[in-house]
């Protein structure tokens, strides 16, 4: 109960959207990490006042990355993607921390199933991290 709780603060706007059997593969590039073995597909967004972008995505594991928005020495948001089909209900995770108090939005898309969600932390709130245990309920 407590991961949905978290959840519906850093999402207020976010939402899930629907299949679309057009999904192209993810190809990661400056602003994009592909995680899971290119499965999920990540791009975040910062805007503070006056200014805005995109996060600069650096990968970690095949699993885990980051972003940062002003510095490449200065991490802003950490997001790890992990198979959790064998466990519980069976999804896909995702676990997001942010450094930051800027507007963020955090897209993850499943380029496999078509499915994105999208998670909001709004301008000055300290960024409450995302613990979603039931993400992506998109397992073969």
């Amino acid at each position: 109960m407590l991961a949905c709780a978290l959840l519906a603060v850093v999402s207020g706007t976010g939402t899930a959207e629907g299949s679309d059997s057009s999904a192209q593969p993810c190809v990661a590039d400056d602003t994009t990490l592909c995680l899971n073995d290119d499965r999920f597909r990540v791009a975040v967004r910062w805007e503070t006042d006056g200014d805005s972008g995109d996060g600069r995505a650096v990968e970690l594991t095949g699993d885990t990355g980051y972003f940062w928005f002003f510095s490449e020495n200065n991490v802003e948001v950490v997001i790890k993607v992990l198979n959790g089909c064998a466990i519980g209900d069976g999804a896909y995770w995702v676990f997001i921390g942010g450094l930051t108090d800027v507007r963020v939005e955090v897209e993850v898309e499943d380029v496999e199933a078509g499915e994105s969600k999208t998670y909001v932390n709004e301008a000055g709130t300290l960024f409450v991290p995302v613990t979603d245990t039931s993400a992506f309920a998109t397992c073969d």
